[in-house]
């Protein structure tokens, strides 16, 4: 997919659709990525920061690098998805579009959790999973929260 308003990086360029594929509704919680690390045993030593975030076991899991996610979805089944396919969900069917929830930057508070509170971004630390409006994909919390 890649971001067609081309802001002087070549990679950005060409804009092209992924195959299909799917995609889970919201992000891993933390109650999910302990039951993999108990099964498993897989050696994860960041739960202090992670509780200090995420404040309950329905959030979602954060502090995580690619080693630790990919382990995860293999243990689940499923994979991380490409760059162009997490852009192509996380807009919901708004192609064009500058942010998954249009061009308006000026609405962001309404669709995600950063830098602060305010409008409907009340927390300061990460939002519970399906804290804001799914996108048309059904899709929740695909901006701001924790870094995709």
């Amino acid at each position: 997919m890649e971001d067609h308003f081309n802001e002087g990086l070549a990679r950005e360029l060409p804009v092209h659709i992924a195959d299909s594929f799917y995609m889970d509704k919201h992000e891993v919680i933390v109650q999910r990525f302990r039951r993999f690390v108990k099964e498993t045993s897989y050696q994860y030593k960041r739960w202090d920061d992670v509780e200090e975030s995420s404040l309950t076991s329905r959030h979602p899991m954060v502090f995580v690098n690619w080693h630790n996610a990919t382990a995860y979805c293999e243990w689940a089944g499923k994979r991380l998805p490409t760059e162009a396919e997490w852009e192509y969900v996380a807009r919901g069917g708004l192609s064009g579009k500058r942010y998954v929830w249009g061009d308006n930057e000026n609405q962001a508070r309404k669709y995600a959790n950063y830098d602060g509170t305010n409008g409907q971004d009340r927390w300061t630390r990460c939002a519970p999973v399906n804290s804001f409006k799914p996108n048309r994909y059904g899709l929740s919390n695909m901006a701001g929260n924790v870094y995709e």
